[in-house]
């Protein structure tokens, strides 16, 4: 095995870990608002909080890290990581347990921004896409299996000892990361400051490939926040049914992924636009045939494989892209991150508007819409 895959596996473990820690709240609200006595609406800032932090922290804390080596900035991140989810299992109150949530947050924006850029680099540019899948797939990963083992951790022995699990995910990362990363991984660039980010979203292809990011990642977060009750109500299967029904999902997210990497390597925002639209109309015909007897699998299999498609595609195009701003790539790739964590946030409160006020059957019209926007930015980005 070459030494770029044995990077590229520690690499995407420790996104793994990464990812698990984000989204596994979700399936622990109960437990830890009963434990931390306050309301299960206040446990929820821990997910949304983390997305927010992380959304507007990463980009900041990355314009000051691009002096460190990245060998040295990515075993002291995965060990800061380590540390912040074990203070996590032990916080005794909400308020610290939201603040170790949030500095936890800000590393992996960190980590995930430079890792992919220092790995997009050892390729040439027809295999950027693919190395950018690497560290998606890690996330992709652990939102579909990590998640549901933390979850399934949690209800057995504690919320706390999910979160301790976790921190020692990040401890074996730190040491792969360590192994594998050599000394010799110069830093980024030497001049990477605050500014920098000002910089960067002042160039109008940047800016509008993270509007399109937020957008495309949002049209999928729409329906995939409120996934299993949307599928319970609209499908009618069972609650044990679902756990099956969403792992093949995650099967498909995960072939998605892999096909999403390759289609990167061409460097084309037709690539992206027919990723969008795939979406769309994938989403778009779910009220057809989710609630038809015996489609509402391929119906699945079909909202999983289009789900997280153009990650790789958008995160190639923004390091590319940053020949406008050469000296900055590690912000713009922290840039990326926030684009779609705000996404993420934005898609899941229009999945809520609509849910409350339209009704939870209207969720993937809704996220058709927004794809079609996003393939609207798209068009517009030719111009540039």
């Amino acid at each position: 095995m070459s030494k770029y895959y044995k990077i590229a596996i520690a690499l995407a473990v420790s996104t793994f870990a990464i990812g698990t820690t984000e989204f596994v709240p979700v399936g622990m609200l109960t437990d830890i608002a009963n434990d931390m006595h306050v309301s299960t609406g206040m446990i929820g800032l821990l997910v949304t909080g983390y997305a927010i932090a992380q959304a507007v922290g990463a980009p900041i804390a990355t314009s000051f890290v691009g002096r460190v080596a990245r060998r040295r900035l990515f075993t002291w991140l995965m060990f800061a990581f380590a540390v912040l989810n074990v203070a996590s299992a032990v916080a005794p109150s909400y308020s610290l347990l939201l603040v170790t949530r949030a500095l936890t947050a800000v590393v992996h924006g960190v980590f995930f921004a430079t890792a992919s850029v220092y790995l997009t680099n050892m390729v040439p540019l027809d295999k950027k896409g693919e190395a950018a899948s690497w560290l998606f797939g890690g996330l992709t990963v652990a939102t579909v299996f990590g998640v549901p083992f933390g979850t399934y951790l949690g209800d057995v022995v504690g919320w706390r000892a999910t979160f301790a699990v976790v921190g020692i995910m990040g401890l074996i990362d730190w040491l792969g990361v360590l192994i594998q990363v050599p000394k010799s991984a110069a830093p980024s660039v030497t001049d990477n400051q605050l500014l920098g980010i000002i910089t960067v979203i002042r160039q109008p292809r940047i800016s509008l490939t993270l509007l399109m990011a937020t957008l495309g990642f949002g049209a999928t977060f729409v329906l995939y926040t409120y996934i299993r009750p949307y599928l319970q109500q609209v499908t009618g299967i069972s609650t044990t049914s679902v756990v099956w029904v969403l792992v093949l999902y995650g099967v498909f997210v995960t072939i998605g992924n892999v096909i999403g990497g390759r289609l990167a390597n061409r460097q084309s925002l037709n690539v992206l636009m027919g990723v969008f639209l795939a979406q769309a109309v994938v989403q778009g015909i779910q009220l057809a045939i989710l609630p038809k007897a015996g489609w509402y699998l391929p119906g699945v299999a079909l909202l999983g494989l289009v789900a997280f498609m153009g990650n790789a595609s958008l995160q190639s195009r923004i390091i590319t892209t940053t020949e406008l701003a050469p000296a900055h790539t590690d912000v713009a790739s922290a840039l990326n991150v926030s684009a779609l964590n705000f996404g993420i946030a934005g898609g899941s409160f229009v999945g809520n508007m609509v849910m409350s006020h339209v009704g939870l059957q209207t969720l993937p019209i809704a996220g058709a819409v927004i794809g079609l926007l996003a393939i609207g930015v798209a068009q517009l980005l030719k111009r540039y």
